[in-house]
């Protein structure tokens, strides 16, 4: 995982910089559930502004995990995916 919003490294690009950390990485053959569950587990100082964005390598986008009620729930989004009918155009 490598930190996007330092400023000493500059990826986020521009001269603004976002008020929150954003790290991002691809983890290739990783298990997801245990991924999850890591973020989940962690002692985060606000677990409510934790936003989890992860995309499997069959999935044709990101899903969103936040922590809330004591547990990480997917947030968005829930539907369509891709196996419902119609979800590609052809």
């Amino acid at each position: 995982m490598k930190l996007l919003t330092s400023p000493e490294t500059d990826l986020w690009g521009g001269w603004k910089h976002p008020e929150c950390e954003v790290w991002a990485g691809a983890l290739n053959h990783a298990d997801l559930d245990a991924l999850k569950q890591r973020v989940f587990e962690t002692p985060w100082r606000e677990p409510n502004l934790v936003q989890l964005l992860v995309m499997d390598q069959e999935e044709g986008f990101f899903r969103m995990w936040m922590i809330r009620g004591g547990e990480l729930r997917q947030f968005a989004p829930l539907q369509p995916n891709e196996q419902d009918e119609g979800f590609y155009l052809d």
